[in-house]
């Protein structure tokens, strides 16, 4: 059922028009411009604009053309943890999604479930066939994205703004319904160019601002058992730093730094606590505290190819009524986008596809790197097997297949947090250094 629009998009008070409308008065006619005053003695005038202090984002603010916003809110229902969905896209002819009732956190399907080694680990099939399912469920979010892709096709923009730590993997959503506007039955994140992102605490940023042009070298940072990392940005201009994180962060703090790509390759921990969650050996209350000028220009991409690294967690054991995680570290202390991953990709397979993400990113400049993603997706999308529903895991061969679903969901697994329309352009080897 939609919402009546309100605020800046609607008409709160309409005028009634019609038969039987009492008649108006005339319009007053327009008084001429005031004459500017003089400015007083005791007034100083500012040579240059100041910056106001940063202020709070309305998640639900007019989007451009062609934007569209899919906000999840945390709910309850009997006191189990649930979530709500609204929906709104820019342009003059808006479509809404006002979600009438909450539904269930889908906790069996978090791409996290894939970990090896953590208690009974969801077949890659099995957890596929269940965000099927579950998809199947979701018909009046499936219908408004749909009405958006006919009306906006492949220039549609969608911003997931979800403030729960429930990990939904909402760029795996089966898309269906669709066929009678001519339009493929595939998956969201395949089709349509998604970028995600939280509130970011005490900085007034938001992915509707102007998108950021990131260009310089790379920093880079690599575990031991990451190293191969490094091989990826042979091409370009690279500052790498192994083992120790430390010089590395040092690094962070020079406001000159001029780095375009802020790269690290390794493992890190979640858990439910801020002292739980950790990249390499930095804790997340560490890292808050380390100061980061050179990402204050907002000509930064972070990029972290870190086992669940883009995971929130909520962060009421300190106090605070918020969701903290990585991806809202960077953005609060200025990196103009954010690369994580939402579960364990395996090293070796991780290396590969960080590798076919990199030449995508930076193939062509002037390509955002939410649709290098989209890319990306799609291609691991186009190698799943259908139908999956035959597949009992004893065969060989259908050993092989699943370990071919579970790398089309690594795919999936690196999400991006920032402007749908932000690039990045390393500068090469070869190029002349200007900072």
């Amino acid at each position: 059922m939609s919402a009546e629009p309100s605020g800046p998009r609607g008409l709160g008070g309409a005028i009634p028009l019609g038969p039987g409308t009492p008649a108006r008065p005339p319009a007053p006619q327009p008084l001429p411009a005031p004459r500017p005053a003089p400015v007083p003695e005791h007034v100083t005038e500012l040579d240059e604009a100041v910056a106001l202090r940063p202020a709070a984002v309305d998640p639900h603010q007019r989007l451009p053309a062609k934007f569209a916003m899919l906000s999840v809110h945390r709910a309850y229902d009997g006191g189990r943890e649930a979530f709500r969905l609204r929906g709104h896209s820019g342009g003059e002819l808006e479509t809404v999604l006002d979600s009438e009732h909450t539904q269930l956190r889908p906790k069996n399907l978090a791409l996290h479930n894939l970990r090896q080694g953590t208690g009974r680990p969801s077949l890659p099939s099995e957890l596929l066939m269940g965000l099927e399912e579950w998809s199947r469920g979701q018909e009046a979010l499936v219908r408004w994205i749909n009405a958006l892709r006919a009306r906006h096709g492949a220039e549609l923009q969608l911003v997931i703004w979800d403030d729960t730590d429930y990990d939904i993997p909402w760029e795996l959503l089966h898309l269906s319904g669709g066929q009678e506007l001519g339009m493929a039955r595939e998956i969201l994140g395949a089709l349509v160019t998604v970028v995600r992102w939280t509130t970011v605490h005490g900085a007034g940023t938001s992915p509707f601002g102007e998108p950021a042009a990131c260009s310089g070298h790379v920093l880079g940072f690599y575990a031991e058992q990451m190293r191969q990392d490094a091989e990826v940005f042979e091409e370009y201009q690279h500052s790498p730093h192994f083992v120790r994180p430390w010089p590395f962060l040092a690094e962070l703090t020079r406001r000159e730094l001029g780095a375009g790509l802020v790269y690290m390759g390794c493992h890190a921990e979640y858990g439910p606590d801020a002292h739980d969650v950790k990249i390499d050996v930095v804790s997340w209350s560490r890292l808050n505290l380390q100061p980061m000028p050179a990402l204050a220009d907002g000509r930064t991409l972070v990029c972290l190819n870190a086992c669940d690294s883009a995971r929130a967690f909520d962060n009421q054991g300190r106090g605070e009524n918020a969701l903290r995680g990585f991806a809202e570290l960077f953005l609060r202390k200025g990196a103009g986008g954010c690369i994580a991953t939402s579960g364990k990709v395996g090293d070796k397979t991780a290396h590969q596809q960080i590798r076919e993400l990199v030449k995508r990113v930076c193939a062509d400049p002037e390509l955002p790197v939410a649709r290098a993603l989209r890319e990306f997706r799609a291609g691991a999308a186009a190698r799943l097997p259908v139908p999956l529903w035959w597949l009992d895991g004893e065969d060989r061969s259908e050993l092989d297949t699943e370990r071919e679903i579970l790398e089309s969901l690594y795919s999936f697994m690196f999400v991006y947090f920032g402007h749908p329309f932000t690039t990045l352009r390393l500068r090469g080897r070869t190029e002349e250094v200007g900072w």
